[in-house]
């Protein structure tokens, strides 16, 4: 989330106003920023606009580069793009429970060490320090989805100590929850007198077992969550569901029939919007109408937001720019905007930072706009720029 409003410019004035002072994107705050095909746009006066990026993804190599660097000096290239908007989610591919082993064994390590082998691990059973979780919410992360196939890779416990480290950090949460609970699924953040919920769920456990049902499962679960949407779009309280599915096979360029199935249930079940995870990799955009009318938005799949895979593909992903704009029945979203990103591996260490800032982000650029297709793209120029 922005913490640095500016003045809020005249409607009439929307093209001129509001210019930031150097190229922090935090200095200016309000007014839409145009895509390359001067109609869709982003940070409309008066909207809610929702920042999402995929899968953080700490593999061994990353979290060994974060105990030089720290977790923040990875993402800090993007971060201005992140608190740009008013609400910024994240998937958080994996637990962060303090000191716990594979095995559920405490191990006791300085505050300082993020990486051992042991507590902390990468593939095939992730587990991060929790200074991961601080970091992402310095960045400018909101909203934290927990719900994913590596969700159990510390069985209950893990699930218990990231949620308390996540609402330590002061983020929300959605997908899973403590055992003994029985609390919402869903988190809500506030912004701009709205209230936006957001509800994830994944469609695997890897196989886990999972004893005290603390993940919300996109199929297994498919009535539940079906149900969780309607409850709350009927919410007076509540201005607009986003439903955050972790679901599609790896890899794959595509949705498969599952994930339009999903998709399409969850809008007709009254979701804004839905902004899938997992494939780590791009999958296209999508506008459904629903069959009472509404416009709904899909994001299947936004890749890697950072990792440690190399393919083109994989380290090619996007920050969605999604406007909710007031409507007769709450908020509705526009056709969303994406600044393309790129993870990228320099002698100084790795950095996740918009494409056009990487050494040869260039060929991430055109990747990205071959999956979501070029009218929505957004550069980093754009957001550090006049944006009235």
């Amino acid at each position: 989330m922005a913490r640095f409003p500016c003045l809020l410019a005249p409607l009439l004035a929307a093209v001129a106003a509001c210019v930031p002072g150097g190229s922090d994107p935090d200095a200016c705050r309000q007014g839409a920023v145009m895509a390359t095909d001067g109609h869709r746009a982003a940070f409309r006066p008066g909207a809610v606009t929702v920042a999402a990026v995929g899968d953080v993804l700490m593999h061994r190599f990353l979290q060994q580069e974060a105990e030089t660097a720290g977790y923040g000096a990875l993402i800090a290239p993007v971060a201005p793009y992140l608190r740009r908007a008013d609400i910024t989610v994240a998937n958080l591919e994996g637990p962060a429970a303090r000191g716990l082993t594979v095995t559920g064994r405490e191990v006791t390590l300085p505050p300082e060490r993020l990486y051992d082998g042991q507590a902390y691990t990468g593939y095939p059973t992730f587990n991060y320090h929790p200074a991961l979780i601080t970091a992402l919410g310095e960045a400018g992360v909101d909203v934290l989805q927990t719900a994913n196939n590596h969700a159990m890779d510390r069985g209950p416990a893990g699930i218990d100590r990231t949620l308390a480290a996540i609402e330590t950090a002061g983020l929300a949460h959605t997908g899973t929850r403590a055992r003994g609970e029985d609390g919402p699924w869903h988190g809500e953040v506030r912004a701009g007198g709205h209230s936006v919920a957001f509800l994830a769920c994944s469609y695997s456990t890897n196989g886990r077992a999972d004893p005290h049902g603390q993940v919300l499962l996109c199929y297994g679960d498919e009535a539940e969550v079906l149900a969780t949407i309607r409850r709350l779009r009927a919410d007076p309280a509540v201005d607009a569901v986003i439903l955050l599915p972790h679901w599609g096979q790896e890899y794959a360029p595509a949705p498969d029939a599952n994930q339009r199935r999903l998709a399409r249930a969850a809008l007709e079940a009254g979701a804004a919007a839905v902004i899938g995870t997992h494939p780590h990799v791009l999958q296209p955009l999508e506008e459904i109408t629903t069959s009472d009318g509404r416009r709904g938005i899909v994001a299947y799949s936004l890749g890697n937001f950072i990792s440690s895979q190399w393919a083109l593909p994989r380290r090619t992903s996007a920050i969605l720019y999604l406007d909710l704009v007031p409507g007769p029945d709450g908020l509705e979203a526009q056709l969303p905007v994406w600044l393309p990103t790129r993870v990228t591996r320099y002698t100084s260490g790795v950095v996740a930072q918009p494409a056009e800032q990487a050494v040869s982000g260039e060929a991430s650029t055109a990747h990205a706009a071959r999956v979501l297709g070029p009218a929505g793209r957004l550069s980093a120029a754009d957001l550090t720029g006049r944006c009235g």
